[in-house]
């Protein structure tokens, strides 16, 4: 679990800048975000992570690659798969 005030927290937040900053430019429409805890669980092109954020177009994913290393970016609404928690094979300390 990353803990509020801890390095991964600022990571965290770096990278939701650097998302919102390279937000596809097709899609004008307000980013509402999921609530912190029981964000869904996705799918996306290999990836499994949880959705932090949607517009009309995209969808805000976060995951934990096999380093460890945090990462957030956008994804098509088509390409993502809403997963239930026993398919999720992601990094548990998201």
């Amino acid at each position: 679990m990353i803990k509020r005030g801890t390095p991964d927290d600022s990571e965290r937040m770096f990278a939701r800048m650097q998302a919102e900053e390279s937000r596809p430019i097709d899609d004008p429409a307000p980013i509402r975000d999921f609530p912190k805890y029981g964000r869904p669980l996705v799918y996306v092109s290999g990836i499994y992570g949880k959705a932090v954020g949607w517009t009309h177009t995209y969808g805000l994913i976060e995951w934990l690659d096999s380093s460890g290393k945090y990462h957030m970016g956008w994804a098509h609404s088509s390409s993502i798969k809403r997963v239930k928690p026993e398919e999720w094979k992601g990094e548990s300390e998201l």
